[in-house]
């Protein structure tokens, strides 16, 4: 995986910021996401997520644009987000109003590399890890790797809940619950528009950590994943 990430550093949130940070969407979608119309629900949503889950498993090449407002305790950030995945190799862009200066996260089989704005560099064995160190913020982007597309990590345990169409409803996996707002149409894939995580405080060290994800742009560049079977 190859990311570039533009983060504010945790400390530098604008202080009296309210709990939840408001996160500006545009009012109309670039191209790439449709929003899904009203339909009655399947018969069998348990069958759907099955065919569903089978399908969206293959898909390993996207590019995917929006935005994430992220909270801590009384700390608030938001930033813009580009995600582009090939396979193995993931670039992510964010960059945040703040002022954080730029962060730049790669991450393949060989590890992960932090470069930050002043041009130091850290390594580490996830994505995750360097991410807390260099801006304070802790987001489960391995988890993100396959909560964006609607699935659980399949080599995690978790609970799940599916809606009337056989989408997964509900996530609770890595310690974060994970509810699904809303979805899109992204060419022949019904994929996650509107994603909430929220890590719950556990001890008097930990902080409760909440991300809204809105992804505005779809686009799937799979051309071996068939069409997801959906409601």
């Amino acid at each position: 995986m190859k990311f570039e990430v533009l983060l504010p550093r945790l400390g530098a949130a604008v202080a009296g910021t309210s709990l939840h940070v408001t996160l500006v969407v545009v009012a109309a979608l670039a191209a790439g996401c449709v929003s899904v119309p009203s339909r009655p629900p399947v018969e069998n949503p348990s069958a759907t997520w099955q065919a569903r889950q089978s399908q969206l498993t293959q898909v390993n090449v996207w590019d995917l644009r929006g935005r994430l407002a992220l909270r801590a305790d009384e700390q608030g950030a938001h930033a813009s987000l580009r995600w582009v995945r090939d396979h193995e190799r993931h670039r992510m862009s964010l960059a945040g109003p703040f002022g954080g200066g730029s962060v730049r996260l790669t991450y393949d089989r060989r590890g992960a590399e932090l470069r930050d704005a002043e041009g130091d560099i850290y390594h580490g064995a996830t994505m995750q890890e360097l991410l807390l160190r260099a801006t304070g913020w802790d987001l489960p982007i391995e988890g993100l790797n396959y909560w964006v597309l609607g699935l659980p990590d399949p080599a995690v345990p978790a609970r799940s809940t599916l809606d009337e169409w056989g989408r997964l409803k509900q996530l609770e996996q890595l310690g974060w619950d994970v509810e699904f707002i809303e979805y899109t149409q992204a060419g022949e894939y019904e994929l996650p528009k509107r994603v909430f995580i929220r890590h719950k405080q556990h001890s008097v060290t930990d902080s409760d950590v909440e991300a809204r994800l809105v992804i505005e742009a779809w686009e799937v560049r799979n051309y071996a994943a068939k069409h997801v079977a959906g409601p």
